[in-house]
């Protein structure tokens, strides 16, 4: 654990030097660390190091890969618009194969305002739900759980292709934090991955509801690799669907 948490504070240190100085220089700072962690032979700190820059690297390939959303700063009269970097997003250790989320604290500090649209769901106000729901991801564009709740409101409303677009984005942010080798578990249990595992389960069903069998399947094949224990029900799902009967509407 201790690892765990020494990598992720030296990979923002990289994140914030890229941000404020760019990759080049980014790379000078992981080069001098690793030279001085090699020379005091600090073989923990190295191992720590190499760890941070492999995650650095991955999150700026992320960003290009992945489509995932950004903020723009206003326009200042001296600087053209600049556009900022995807927050990391991170998976954090909870067992031997076990992984969870975790969110930045923009996420968190809107966890009120979700929860507002939510209560305006439940009385069937969706108009306001909707606003309230937008409204936020134009705070924070990388905030999982609303782009599902846009994705179902689109969906109960029969608008299967804004709901694909919601679900997808929700799918593709939560997608940039796993490597592509990524064999880990996301367990229901641990709260913060419920998001992510909704996305690929609403998106499973998006690509039912348009017949591409082929790619649903996919996403709930991994959807159990992902989440054995299965709480959303995917095995029933994935028996239908080899028997011939799709669950078009659930």
């Amino acid at each position: 654990m201790e690892r765990n948490v020494a990598k992720h504070v030296l990979a923002d240190v990289f994140l914030i030097t890229h941000g404020a100085k760019g990759e080049q220089e980014t790379r000078v700072m992981y080069e001098l660390l690793r030279r001085s962690y090699r020379l005091r032979q600090m073989v923990w700190h190295e191992e720590c190091l190499q760890a941070a820059w492999e995650q650095y690297k991955y999150w700026l390939h992320s960003n290009s890969s992945f489509k995932i959303p950004v903020r723009s700063k206003p326009k200042s009269r001296l600087r053209k618009k600049y556009t900022e970097p995807f927050y990391p997003i991170r998976l954090e250790k909870r067992g031997r194969l076990e992984w969870e989320f975790a969110w930045p604290s923009e996420v968190l500090n809107l966890t009120s305002k979700l929860n507002l649209g939510c209560e305006y769901l439940e009385k069937d106000d969706t108009n306001k739900a909707k606003r309230i729901f937008n409204n936020i991801i134009q705070e924070c564009p990388y905030f999982i759980d609303v782009h599902n709740h846009l994705a179902m409101i689109e969906w109960d409303a029969g608008n299967i292709i804004r709901a694909e677009s919601h679900y997808s984005q929700a799918y593709e942010i939560g997608r940039s934090v796993l490597s592509a080798n990524f064999r880990g578990k996301l367990p229901w249990g641990w709260a913060e991955n419920r998001p992510f595992l909704r996305a690929i389960h609403g998106l499973a069903l998006v690509k039912l509801r348009q017949d591409d069998i082929k790619n649903a399947q996919k996403l709930l094949d991994w959807l159990i690799k992902l989440e054995p224990e299965d709480f959303l029900g995917v095995r029933s799902i994935i028996k239908d669907i080899k028997k011939g009967i799709v669950p078009w509407n659930e």
